[in-house]
């Protein structure tokens, strides 16, 4: 073995062994190489014979700050994007060959609709194999295709300095994609048993892959932080302003904060603060929380079930000028709103969006991608400047309508007001399960489920002075994965994490609770036990014969048994108060707990009902 090959064997990693390298390992080290320069620290590994050499070579090496093993392909990708979503920085994930791959589409779906930056290395057969017959072999990249914003398929390893250059700058290239969303690399491997397998490799290639080509692109979180082409925030500003209907000065301005707002909530509470546009924010953009230390009338954060449900006031005034940032809001009376009042919009998110369905005359122009906070503060400037000549007592009042603001002002105080007076009158029941969960103190962070936990949420999650991350996979807003997810952000967050969810969600993802067995940090996860798909109980199909059967679907779940089967905490929750000391003791638990919050099944229908009629009846 020549120096330089030596060098090679044992760069980047404590692996090095005396044993001669096979074409495989070469080929493999370089695409490791190529993926730790870029800037990829953590790795989900789903071990198989064909994959076997790559996770080794993965695991042995320092650069890797996180390694995570999952046993079942679909979960480990969902860890990965949880992974992703709390660091805001690029995962791997390794899967063998045959069907491992499609296991992925899921989290590659959510992904995809996220942005979010996972790098997928799939390890194949050889390439002379494919429609050969052989076992353990599909389409891979087909398999991905839809859902990656880059992908290649690499040829079977050559002994050859030249290949090696060519897979090098390629691989570099793919992964660097990644900064808009998932990539996705296939690797042909040789070897009858595992890629393992001693096979000749010449010195010349040796030496090659030794040698470093030219500077990688490495991982700026910035890098993503792009306007649309030749805009600034101040043309974007001057362009939608052209459109507005509002007067000189001042307009009925409106900040609408969903989930995944692609930007820090402090700035966008800074937004607010420097236009006083309202922020109708969903639960889900953490907008509401950490509001310590600002001023009473400094940023005007309302919930959007207490100001425009089904008869409110506000429900007929139009707005002069909308600022939407993430995707598009829960709360069903929210999309009314913005449906029946088509404005003038700029809208904020992290990927360029050509047509938005609640803004139907949207330019694309008019879409201020991935900002940083710079950007938004720049956004803000630009908005105060157009609308008020830079005077400065007209800066120092902002550019919003006082009557606008001050009518969300008090609709919001007495929406609140109604709305805690009503549950705190209301059983034991789901509502009043996830008010005392969504008020609980002490989490660093929060995922919020899909289906009725996020609507829940979006209800009864009060603003709150303590900081609070909010997560939820509101992408494609599916169930898929989101157990598996939330292990992610634990280990991505290294802080004590909150999970609501509901049970059906929970079944759909049993084979997390093998990764979750694993987590040391404290970790809630509070299952709301209401007998199958109660969301379902909303729907005109809920009275149809044989609906619970076929649509309802309950199960028999005993889940203090599947806690102790995975060796994890458990406790039961059956009134206000057992709730409250399991999340206590959930809280300072060092690992997962389980609290099966035990409600009646149908209570989550009948409470909100009572709710929206109690709500609809006093806002008038």
């Amino acid at each position: 073995m020549s120096e330089s090959a030596a060098v090679f064997h044992s760069e980047g990693d404590d692996s090095a062994q005396a044993t001669p390298l096979s074409l495989n390992e070469v080929w493999l080290r370089c695409i490791v190489n190529a993926v730790c320069e870029f800037g990829v620290r953590r790795v989900v590994l789903s071990g198989g014979a064909r994959a076997s050499l790559l996770c080794i070579l993965f695991d042995a090496d320092t650069r890797m700050v996180q390694r995570v093993n999952a046993v079942d392909e679909r979960s480990g990708a969902f860890i990965a994007l949880g992974m992703a979503k709390a660091t805001s920085e690029p995962v791997a994930i390794v899967t063998t060959s045959g069907s491992a791959v499609g296991n992925l589409v899921p989290a590659l779906i959510e992904a995809h609709a996220c942005n979010l930056p996972l790098v997928v290395l799939s390890c194949d057969r050889p390439r002379h194999l494919r429609g050969a017959g052989f076992g353990q072999m599909c389409d891979h990249i087909g398999a991905c295709r839809a859902f990656v914003r880059s992908q290649l398929d690499l040829p079977d390893p050559i002994d050859e300095p030249a290949a090696i250059a060519r897979m090098r700058e390629e691989v570099a290239r793919t992964v660097a994609a990644c900064v808009d969303g998932p990539v996705h690399l296939n690797l042909p491997l040789e070897g009858v048993f595992d890629s393992s397998e001693p096979s000749p490799v010449s010195v010349p290639t040796r030496d090659a892959a030794a040698l470093r080509g030219a500077q990688p692109i490495r991982w700026d979180p910035q890098g993503r932080r792009k306007l649309g082409v030749g805009e600034t925030p101040g043309q974007i500003v001057a362009r939608v302003l052209a459109r507005s209907s509002g007067g000189s000065g001042s307009l009925r301005g409106l900040i609408v904060a969903g989930p995944d707002p692609a930007v820090a909530p402090a700035a966008i509470l800074e937004l607010a603060r420097t236009s006083g546009f309202p922020i109708l924010a969903d639960a889900a953009s953490g907008v509401r929380a950490g509001l310590a230390g600002r001023r009473h009338d400094d940023a005007l954060v309302v919930n959007g079930f207490d100001v425009v449900a089904q008869g409110s006031p506000l429900g007929k005034c139009r707005p002069e000028l909308i600022i939407r940032l993430g995707l598009a809001p829960v709360s069903p009376p929210v999309l009314a709103y913005l449906s029946a009042h088509p404005a003038p919009t700029i809208k904020i998110a992290r990927g360029a969006c050509e047509r938005d369905y609640l803004h139907p005359t949207l330019d694309p122009r008019d879409v201020l991608i991935a900002p940083s906070a710079n950007d938004l503060a720049m956004l803000g400037d630009a908005l105060i400047e157009q609308m008020t000549g830079g005077r400065p007592d007209a800066v120092e009042a902002g550019c919003v309508t006082r009557e606008w603001r001050d009518a969300w002002a008090a609709l919001a105080e007495r929406g609140r007001s109604i709305r805690h007076a009503v549950v705190r009158a209301l059983p034991w029941g789901e509502v009043v399960a996830a008010q005392e969960i969504f008020a609980t103190r002490g989490f660093a962070f929060v995922h919020i489920g899909n289906s009725l936990p996020v609507r829940h949420a979006d209800i009864l999650y009060d603003n709150r002075e303590d900081a609070q991350a909010c997560y939820v996979s509101r992408g494609v807003s599916g169930i898929d994965g989101t157990l598996s997810t939330f292990c992610g952000e634990v280990l991505g967050r290294g802080d004590v994490g909150l999970l609501v969810i509901g049970d059906q969600a929970f079944l759909h993802d049993l084979p997390a609770l093998s990764s979750a067995q694993r987590l040391t940090t404290p970790a809630c996860v509070c299952v709301m036990h209401n007998r199958g798909g109660a969301i379902f109980d909303f729907l005109p199909i809920s009275t149809a014969p044989g609906f619970e059967r076929a649509i309802r679907n309950p199960y028999r779940i005993d889940f203090g048994a599947l806690a102790r089967g995975f060796g994890l905490n458990y406790a039961h929750a059956r009134d206000r108060l057992s709730l409250r000391q399991a999340l206590a003791a959930g809280r300072a638990h060092a690992g997962v707990t389980i609290v099966e919050v035990d409600v009646p099944a149908h209570s989550a229908v009948e409470q909100l009902d009572v709710l929206a009629s109690t709500l609809q009846a006093q806002m008038r």
